[in-house]
């Protein structure tokens, strides 16, 4: 009787840890989706200079490495960051990064300029159906074919970057637009091009140089994209 009972824990022990092996290996062969980060500019190249001298390029990556650490809190989705450090990576460079890794969206920061220093608020701008629809072609004349689903995404997120700015940057938005993302260009995955602020607004510079407001940025396209998923 004893030796029944024994065989029939040792059987249901194995069971367990079949089902619990089997959902290990389940788990771990999960993919999360990824999310390429693109800080704009880098090395020699400072982009644009604003008040003081303050380089776009600085603020880009600083917002997009506290980026990074946000979303790496949850590790809900993979990070892959176009650079991580003041060096420069070239527009083929990026755009190779992102043929590889086939990210469900892709953000790339900037800071504006322009307009005179009276000029502030962000701007998000995104490929477009325009071209699309002419042609089968994307804003830099290449083919693309298949399903525009990425445009749908694209669009999809910049709402929410809206929605989670306005918190921040409150009666700033200066919209969403469809303009040529060089990018984007042949490819199909949804970039959006997040132009944070103006650096040469005093108004601007001031907030996008601090700490502070660049960790809230980062948390707002944090939300956004865990909202997007």
């Amino acid at each position: 009787m004893l030796s029944n009972r024994l065989k029939y824990i040792v059987v249901c022990c194995s069971v367990l840890i079949a089902c619990f092996c089997a959902f290990t290996v389940f788990a771990q062969g999960a993919t999360k989706p990824v999310v390429v980060i693109d800080p704009a500019h880098g090395g020699a190249d400072p982009g644009v200079l604003g008040i003081d001298e303050t380089a776009e390029k600085d603020i880009t990556l600083a917002i997009a490495l506290a980026l990074a650490k946000e979303l790496a809190k949850e590790s809900s989705v993979q990070v892959v960051l176009t650079r991580n450090s003041d060096k420069a990576v070239s527009l083929e460079e990026r755009r190779k990064i992102i043929s590889e890794q086939k990210p469900a969206i892709v953000l790339s920061l900037h800071a504006n300029a322009g307009f005179g220093k009276t000029a502030s608020g962000y701007e998000l701008y995104y490929p477009g159906f325009k071209n699309i629809a002419q042609g089968g072609k994307d804003a830099a004349g290449k083919a693309v074919a298949g399903s525009h689903q990425y445009l749908n995404d694209t669009v999809k997120m910049a709402r929410l970057v809206q929605k989670n700015f306005n918190a921040i940057f409150p009666r700033k938005d200066r919209g969403l637009r469809e303009a040529e993302v060089p990018l984007a260009a042949g490819l199909t995955a949804p970039v959006l091009t997040v132009e944070i602020g103006f650096a040469t607004s005093p108004e601007d510079k001031k907030k996008l140089a601090t700490a502070k407001t660049q960790t809230q940025i980062a948390q707002a396209l944090a939300k956004s994209i865990k909202s997007f998923f």
